[in-house]
């Protein structure tokens, strides 16, 4: 058997050193020629800092690895970007290679979001792509209108502080201290006046208290009493007591009327109530009488022509 030579030995060690130095420096970038994957491309205007050997990811969980980023042409600047992922995961139809920022300390990452088909992609199929907005731009976005609108505020609680301090000048100072003590002083004397009718407070609201006792303990007396009130008026309703009132009120017109007429002299009792004549007049035919009466009374025989006896007294009378 023929002996190897020391070069031969020599030469082969060296290859299998550099193509194990090809395959860790491969590995490290992600690139493993061993093991079982899939590669897809997209194709992106720009990949937001998006380097090889960043990580693929479907719903968080790491499947592959970018593996190169390449000018297409040097004219459109797009970027061909390829993918290694794992055979076992089928992407769907319309499924999106979306550059999204790993966290805000920085570094971006590939997010496949899952399309709806129908059908999957096959290996070397060429995938739509985006760019997620990033983390500092949503900050930018959402917090510098907060900033605008904080800014506004503290500028006019600004202009409000000086109006303020305007107002408040020495004189008001002196104005608020002085209501101030008045205001002291009024509870002050508040409380006194509380501390020496506390005990009638106290008493009231007991009389109170007794008296909503009383209610609630009456509430069925109380309850009869309307009761009885609504049965009143209805009956009085039923005895059409307007009716009444409105028959009382005319009768009451005509007294009125027939008064008004006795005062005016009107009729002959008006006459008799107003004229004087008629009272002179009777007046003095009242005393004629009384005079005529006793001169019967005085000389009957003067007014009596006949007698019991049929004979007339010598004097003729």
């Amino acid at each position: 058997m023929k002996k190897i030579s020391n070069e031969v030995k020599v030469g082969f060690t060296a290859l299998v050193t550099i193509l194990l130095f090809i395959w860790m420096y491969s590995f490290l970038k992600g690139k493993d020629f061993f093991s079982n994957s899939a590669y897809y491309y997209t194709v992106y205007d720009q990949v937001g800092g998006l380097s090889e050997s960043s990580p693929v990811e479907v719903n968080g969980y790491k499947v592959g690895v970018v593996q190169s980023i390449d000018f297409i042409d040097a004219e459109s600047g797009k970027l061909l970007v390829e993918f290694s992922v794992d055979r076992n995961f089928k992407l769907p139809k319309n499924t999106v290679a979306e550059i999204t920022p790993i966290s805000i300390m920085g570094g971006v990452k590939v997010q496949f979001v899952y399309g709806k088909g129908p059908g999957t992609y096959s290996e070397g199929d060429t995938i739509p792509g985006r760019v997620a907005e990033s983390l500092l731009d949503k900050v930018d976005n959402e917090l510098v209108p907060v900033f605008n609108k904080l800014e506004n505020l503290i500028t006019n609680l600004d202009s409000v502080i000086t109006s303020v301090n305007d107002i408040i000048d020495s004189d008001f100072k002196k104005n608020l201290d002085g209501t101030i003590a008045n205001l002291n002083g009024t509870t002050k004397s508040l409380n006194s006046i509380l501390g020496s009718e506390e005990k009638d407070l106290k008493e009231t609201l007991n009389n109170i208290n007794r008296f909503s006792k009383m209610l609630s303990d009456n509430s069925g007396k109380l309850d009869s009493t309307l009761t009885n009130l609504e049965s009143i008026s209805d009956t009085l309703a039923a005895a059409d007591i307007y009716t009444s009132v409105a028959n009382l009120k005319t009768s009451l017109e005509n007294a009125s009327s027939i008064l008004d007429k006795l005062n005016k002299g009107k009729g002959t009792a008006g006459q008799i109530l107003t004229n004087d004549t008629l009272y002179t007049n009777l007046s003095s035919s009242l005393e004629s009488l009384n005079i005529l009466l006793q001169d019967i009374k005085t000389n009957p025989k003067r007014y009596v022509h006949f007698s019991l006896f049929g004979k007339k007294s010598p004097s003729g009378e």
